[in-house]
């Protein structure tokens, strides 16, 4: 089977976007093209503009996005309830006698730590143990009040997690195998681009400098990194009107990506910059307050503000 070698110079995710400001251009200023080539008409237009529909849908399928985003939701809302479960049991731990192994030892540390990291992978091998001790002393647990059903719930929110992150890994191979194999169909869109560029450089060039820019690669990137490190999430964490210091504010994407964490100023004031545009689950959470989960949508070049009051 014969390999190919993508033509791209930016990341994946920038050729729709890159596609799309060429595109822009380019129709504004048609008839400078069609003056320059009649090989730049109207036809060439609805062509590529179907070419760039095309690789926006293999890039960013939005079907399997959604489903991705349903999973990652159901993930991270048993990962939250695994916390309350966890402290439970740590608790009957702690009371017990005669246990086989020493209470530091039974394995409830790593799972808050990569429950915590959202290391999920960890997780499932953390909880795995844990569970593996809880059954070696059942007896001795169960004495001092933790019940069959406690038992059963932890071991289903196990199972579930172990389910939802094979399916979550299915379905981002699902994506990336979509985009290795339509390579071909990329670089040859790609080289639309390219040729697109080169026109408009030329054109321009010496009639109109001030446009060239909207024609050059490295510039549209550049554009288009700004854009992002300027995208940014802010706020005020409150309770009761008054400003909380510390508040822990963590976001977490939907559909594959890293989380990002920060806390709330003296002020209550957050922000957290350069953000992917994306939907996340951002909780918030501080010291002696009920935590808050909500979901928001990130677009590229528009801030996003929300203040939060926790009880």
């Amino acid at each position: 089977m014969t390999t190919v070698d993508l033509k791209i110079t930016c990341r994946i995710e920038e050729v729709p976007v890159l596609g799309g400001f060429l595109l822009s251009s380019m129709q504004a200023s048609l008839a400078d093209f069609t003056g320059f080539s009649p090989d730049y008409n109207a036809a060439f237009m609805t062509t590529a503009n179907a070419d760039l529909a095309t690789i926006e849908a293999l890039i960013n399928p939005k079907q399997l996005t959604a489903e991705l985003k349903v999973i990652t939701l159901r993930m991270y809302s048993n990962m939250t309830a695994l916390r309350a479960k966890i402290d439970l049991l740590e608790g009957y731990i702690n009371r017990a006698t005669g246990l086989t192994i020493g209470k530091k030892d039974f394995g409830i540390s790593a799972v808050r730590t990569k429950n915590n990291n959202g290391d999920v992978e960890g997780l499932l091998a953390a909880l795995s143990f844990l569970l593996t001790n809880v059954g070696n002393n059942l007896a001795a647990l169960t004495a001092k009040g933790f019940t069959a059903a406690q038992n059963t719930a932890l071991t289903t929110l196990r199972n579930d997690l172990k389910a939802d992150n094979m399916a979550q890994n299915n379905k981002i191979n699902d994506r990336n195998n979509k985009v290795i194999a339509n390579y071909t169909r990329i670089n040859s869109f790609w080289d639309k681009l390219v040729d697109i560029s080169d026109a408009g450089k030329r054109i321009y060039k010496s009639t109109a400098p001030n446009k060239v820019d909207d024609y050059t690669i490295s510039k549209l990137k550049a554009r288009i990194r700004q854009e992002r490190n300027n995208t940014r999430f802010d706020g005020n964490v409150t309770s009761g009107g008054a400003a909380i210091n510390g508040a822990k504010i963590v976001l977490k994407p939907l559909a594959g990506g890293r989380k990002r964490v920060t806390k709330s100023k003296a002020n209550g004031t957050f922000e957290i910059l350069s953000i992917e545009a994306g939907d996340y689950q951002v909780t918030i959470d501080a010291i002696g307050k009920t935590p808050i989960t909500n979901t928001i949508s990130i677009i590229t070049g528009a801030p996003v503000s929300k203040d939060f009051d926790l009880v």
